[in-house]
Parts: structure tokens; C-alpha cells; sequence
């Protein structure tokens, strides 16, 4: 097998399998047709970066959907999979634009068909053998839909159950190429149209070992990154330096991008869950969380710290910053195949909400908390997607699997006041921390877990030199 060349990387992931990767995208293909038994049709992101909103075409690389990356492996907008398991002759056939190397000159190369240069090089870099000009595409299908005695077809779009209704996320392309589906259907007397999520999803959550180890690799990016910054944290003033210093640490060392933006929340900031302002100065008195990760190739870090400003904990700080460690580590003791995430979810807020009784109320501590027992989940699932998985998050009640990979991120937001040795420490806090997990028959293998997030731990880095 040969590898790929390094002038398509851009539009084709290899996965870290290398020269194994065709082979890899196969049987991920061949697994859902098994499961499925009927013509699948799948879109890819139909257009590029400043494809419908021109004015917003600011650093926005293309990033496919991950259905199409986790079968195909291929980078590149307006493509469409069909596959098909009642044909002999061709099981498989990838529908992409004619070949346009005027573009090329513009935007770098791109899969393409029109002439069997062209032909020779979508087969070599994809595996698939089948590859056709996307116009096509409706003609194929019709033709391939009537002739089957069985004429069912499934596509993939998203929907789950939100107090016990079943909704669908209608905004993004999945749900515009199934209503399109749809329109031809009817004018072809055909059956109603199935999703595949189900059966998609039962495959791609599990990760494999290329997977885990792309995970691994997205996890020592972001924690060298953090490492880095820590040594670093008494030259910065404000938020946006914290930023760009971190996210160019990060960025220096991936091709694949940030998981998603940063945020960079110092002092009364951090109890916002998704601050993204990121533009305040702080002192250092105050604290600050960081919500932080890069990815590598298409999985992601998703890193959560917090940590004083001034280098040390002060009293009050460390009692409520501990609160949340033990919360964390009790969650990670539970995680296991067979536990549900609801299950860890009771661990997490109980741990949290039983420590702030006896450390902290109990010597004096007052709080005012900014939520009822419990401020988000615990975790999520991740892998092609930051945030993978049933968007309606139906799968927090279900036993988790051997290779799933989830987020483990206690967290405590409010305003604490405790006196100490006859100091009175009053302040507005969040505290989040959190790691990946990748689930286990017996327990779970934390990748996160050479990123610093003990107090020792972190006032060591931070330590000024004399």
C-alpha cells in the first residue's frame, strides 16, 4: 500500500493509520451496511469556508462532517456517499465535483472527476473505486432505489427524545439533504425514508486504538501548552494575552485546530459557563479557569483547570478547589462499561454538595450557590465530534461501552465568604476541572492524567524564581 501524499492532507485523514487507512474506512462502511441491510446515502458539508456568509470568512477551515470523516476519511465539501449493499458490481460510490484546477491554483488541490488524470488520483488517495460526477447523483439513485425489490433508504440526520417528544435538529445540512431525500421519495412512490443514526452511532462511539492514540496525542499538545503557560503566567495582564499565548503554544504544534474556542475566565468571569469574552485584566488575588483543547486529526482534548493568579492557593480557595478535585476523582473511580453517565452524574453532585457541608459550612463557610443542586453535567460523550453523540443527550441513561470517551468536569460556581486565623476571605468563584476519560470493561484509562491539577502540582509550576 502506499501512503498518502503529503499535498492531499489537506483532503483526505489518514486517521494515524497510515498505510492501513483505506482499509480502516472499508470496513467502517462495510460494518454499517451489515447492520443496516439497505441503500444509505450520506452528504458531506455542502459548501466551504465563506460558503453562504461571505462577511464571516475569517480563519474558518473546512471541517467535515464527521459521519462522512468517520466512513471516508475525506476533507473536502459537496460530496455525497452511497452505498449499497444489493450490488455485486459496485457496493460503494463517492460522488464529488468535476475536477476545476483554476480553483486548485486558488485553494489548493481537491478530489475531483472529469477526466481519468483526475479519476485515477480520487481513487488512489480514497480507496473507493466507484467515484462519479455529483450531478449525477439523483439519476444513480432513482435507478438504483427502483430496481430493488427491498427500495428502502436511509440517510442520517439527528433526533432523540426531549420530554418524551422525538425532535430533530433541522439547522444543519443532514436535516436540508434528507428533506431533499424526502421530495424525491414521494415522486418515486417509494417507502418513507429511515435514519441511520442509531446504528452509525453504536459503531463510531467506541473508539479504536488509532482513535485513542490520536486522543492521547491531542492530550499532550494541550497539556504541554498549559505546562508552558503556567511557567509564563506572571507576564500577562489580561485575558486575551492568556489566550493567544495558550492557543499559540497549542496551535504550534497541531495542523488540526483547536477543539473549540477557549475560554479564558479570571475571577467573578469564571461563573459564567461559556464566558467567551476573554478580553478582562485581572489581579492576583483572583482565580482563573481555563476551558481549553487542540485536536489531532479528528480527536479532541477537551481540558478544564482552574488556579490562582497569584501562584498560591489562599485558604479558602484551596478547601473549595479540593471539594471539586475529590468530586473528580470519585466520578473517575465510578466510570466504568455497564455504568450509565446519569449514575456518575449522582457520584459528582453529591460528592460536591456533601464536601461543601462538612470542609467548608461546617468551619464557617458561607455560599450562595448559582443553581439547585447541581450547575451542568458531569460529562459528555466525545470523539469525531468535541461533543459526540444523540445531541439530545438520551444516552446519559444508557450503560456506557468499552471505548466510549467521555468528560469528567465537576464544577462549583457562587459566592463564598469563610474567616480564617482572623482573615476574612470573600470572594465571587467557578471552579471547574476536568479530564477525558476512555471507558473501560473494568474502569476507564484517564488521558488526561500528566496534566497538572493538584494544588502541589500547579503552585509548583507557577513557583516565581527568586
Amino acid at each position: 500500500m502506499k501512503t498518502i501524499k503529503k499535498v492531499h492532507t489537506g483532503i483526505f485523514r489518514d486517521g494515524g493509520a497510515g498505510v492501513f487507512a483505506k482499509r480502516r474506512y472499508r470496513e467502517r462502511r462495510k460494518k454499517l451496511l451489515e447492520k443496516e441491510n439497505q441503500l444509505i446515502a450520506l452528504a458531506g458539508v455542502p459548501y466551504g469556508p465563506g460558503g453562504k456568509t461571505t462577511w464571516a470568512y475569517a480563519y474558518c477551515p473546512t471541517y467535515q462532517e464527521p459521519a462522512m470523516m468517520y466512513l471516508t476519511g475525506i476533507n473536502q465539501n459537496n460530496v455525497i456517499l452511497l452505498l449499497d449493499p444489493y450490488s455485486k458490481e459496485s457496493s460503494e460510490i463517492l460522488f464529488v465535483d468535476r475536477k476545476n484546477r483554476t480553483m486548485e491554483f486558488w485553494e489548493g488541490v481537491r478530489l475531483g472527476v472529469g477526466d481519468e488524470q483526475s479519476l485515477k488520483e480520487a481513487r488512489s488517495v480514497t480507496g473507493i473505486q466507484d467515484i462519479r460526477d455529483i450531478r449525477e447523483f439523483k439519476d444513480v439513485l432513482k435507478e438504483r432505489l427502483l430496481k430493488r425489490k427491498k427500495n428502502r433508504l436511509a440517510t442520517l440526520w439527528l433526533e432523540g427524545l426531549r420530554k418524551g417528544k422525538l425532535c430533530s435538529i433541522k439547522t444543519d445540512h443532514n436535516y436540508d439533504f434528507k428533506k431533499k431525500l424526502e421530495g424525491w421519495m414521494r415522486s418515486w412512490k417509494t417507502p418513507v425514508l429511515q435514519n441511520t443514526m442509531k446504528s452509525h452511532f453504536e459503531l463510531r462511539l467506541p473508539l479504536d486504538k488509532y482513535d485513542i492514540a490520536n486522543a492521547r496525542k491531542a492530550q499532550d499538545i494541550t497539556g504541554n501548552g498549559f505546562e508552558v503557560l503556567l511557567k509564563n503566567i506572571g507576564h500577562f495582564k489580561n485575558e486575551c494575552q492568556v489566550q493567544g499565548f495558550l492557543e499559540g503554544q497549542m496551535l504550534m504544534n497541531s495542523p488540526f485546530g483547536l477543539s473549540y474556542p477557549s475560554i479564558v475566565a479570571s475571577g467573578s468571569n469564571a461563573t459564567t459557563l461559556h464566558y467567551t469574552k476573554n478580553d478582562d485584566d485581572f489581579s492576583k488575588h483572583e482565580m482563573m479557569l481555563i476551558d481549553f483543547g487542540v485536536r489531532w486529526m479528528t480527536m479532541h482534548a477537551d481540558i478544564t483547570r482552574t488556579f490562582p493568579l497569584s501562584g498560591r492557593f489562599n485558604p479558602m480557595q484551596k478547601i473549595l478547589y479540593e471539594i471539586v478535585l475529590k468530586a473528580q476523582s470519585a466520578v473517575e473511580k465510578k466510570a466504568r462499561a455497564g455504568v450509565t453517565m446519569d449514575e456518575l452524574n449522582g457520584v459528582c453532585w453529591s460528592t460536591v454538595n456533601q464536601g461543601l457541608e462538612r470542609d467548608f459550612k461546617s468551619i464557617g463557610g458561607e455560599c450562595e450557590l448559582q443553581y439547585d443542586e447541581r450547575p451542568h453535567g458531569v460529562g459528555h460523550l466525545m470523539g469525531e465530534q468535541e461533543h459526540d453523540g444523540d445531541p439530545f443527550r438520551n444516552y446519559l441513561q444508557q450503560p456506557m461501552q468499552p471505548g466510549w470517551m467521555i468528560s469528567n468536569e465537576p464544577g462549583l460556581y457562587g459566592e463564598f465568604k469563610l474567616r480564617v486565623k482572623g482573615k476574612t476571605y470573600s470572594e465571587k468563584i467557578g471552579i471547574r476541572i476536568e479530564d477525558n476519560l476512555v471507558i473501560t470493561q473494568k474502569g476507564c484509562l484517564n488521558l488526561s492524567s500528566q496534566i497538572p491539577k493538584t494544588v502541589k502540582q500547579l503552585e509548583k509550576l507557577m513557583a516565581r524564581k527568586k
